[in-house]
């Protein structure tokens, strides 16, 4: 579902009115978002679209609820609007491909930056059942009687923060099964303390499991923040590569197949043709997209033909860091929650009593 834009717009309007909305008292709702593509495109749209519009009413206003998570939402803004100025300026001061390849490149540089985390968080979750990308939806709004109606949205990840994770969040009240039933209260911690070798049944699996969760967070947005750069670095080297030509020259005005309707053709004909046309012109720039992009990477792993040594080698060295970030901040994570499973073991022994005085 697209998510209600005038929402956003009446927030704007609210947070610029009257100090009401400050003082109207709110409720909070948090939910788990599946982590399927859609949710995270609509997280993600959702969290721009607020960048964008409300939270900077809202703290122009001097709001009293502003806090410190659309501060950082609105990190988005000059890194996008950046972005875009870049790839202009690079294609409209640089006449030549080579603008247009920097111009892609800006935008791999954030494709890869993003895309990579998975590399580290995917590994990680099938070793230890720890899932870091875990995100949760956190909403805001005021009783329907209420004189003033406020509803914001806020998206965030369960392990987020390695000082505050939100355990409340992992409990099986919070996760349906495939009937929409509420699961076992420590189902979650139980199947990672069953992967990580704690046991099963345990009778408090969520206490013992809490700092292995800390740990692998810790370790985990370390490697993400290592790994992403590089990755970025490889996505603006793929982009520079001769191959590219390929593809610049389909997108071409003068590679534009046009549309010759027939001269009996009838006015839905003539619409029709058009589409079919224009979707055959997509068709064959994106085919020529995903040839372009596999010689890229071809060109960029065996070098130039005349050269020799590092300039011969250099697309090897910047593919290998970044693959071998990816690989290392996960086997370092994973080796720290075995590690830390360890230590879990020997804080107490289970066979002694306990006396709380």
């Amino acid at each position: 579902m697209v998510p209600n834009v005038s929402q956003h717009s009446k927030s704007i309007q609210q947070a610029f009115s009257t100090v009401n909305y400050d003082n109207a008292e709110r409720k909070e709702k948090c939910e788990l978002k599946p982590n399927t593509l859609n949710n995270k495109i609509m997280s993600a749209y959702q969290k721009t679209t607020s960048a964008f519009t409300e939270y900077p009413a809202k703290g122009l206003m001097g709001s009293k609820k502003s806090n410190f998570y659309e501060f950082l939402a609105m990190g988005t803004v000059p890194y996008l609007v950046g972005s875009a100025m870049l790839m202009a300026v690079f294609n409209g001061a640089i006449k030549s491909t080579m603008g247009a390849k920097a111009a892609l490149g800006v935008l791999f540089y954030g494709v890869a930056k993003s895309v990579s985390k998975t590399l580290i968080s995917t590994p990680v979750k099938i070793a230890t059942g720890i899932d870091t990308e875990m995100a949760y939806q956190r909403e805001l709004s005021t009783d329907e009687n209420s004189p003033i109606q406020i509803h914001e949205i806020e998206q965030h990840k369960v392990m987020e923060s390695h000082d505050f994770p939100r355990y409340d969040m992992m409990y099986g009240e919070k996760m349906k099964d495939k009937n929409g039933n509420p699961l076992p209260h420590n189902y979650l911690f139980d199947k990672i303390a069953k992967k990580n070798g704690l046991g099963e049944d345990l009778p408090a699996s969520d206490t013992e499991v809490k700092p292995i969760i800390k740990d692998v967070i810790s370790r985990s947005n370390t490697a993400k923040s290592i790994s992403s750069y590089l990755w970025a670095a490889a996505g603006v080297t793929l982009a520079v590569q001769s191959s590219w030509n390929n593809f610049f020259r389909a997108m071409s005005k003068s590679n534009w197949h046009k549309y010759n309707p027939a001269n009996n053709n009838t006015f839905v004909g003539q619409i029709t043709g058009k589409v079919v046309n224009t979707a055959k012109n997509l068709g064959r720039i994106t085919r020529s997209f995903g040839n372009s992009f596999v010689d890229a990477a071809k060109e960029l792993y065996n070098g130039p033909a005349a050269k020799t040594g590092w300039n011969k080698h250099a697309g090897k060295a910047v593919l290998g860091a970044a693959l071998l970030s990816s690989v290392f901040g996960a086997i370092n994570t994973i080796y720290g929650a075995k590690t830390a499973v360890g230590q879990a073991k020997n804080v107490f022994d289970k066979k002694d009593k306990i006396t709380v005085q």
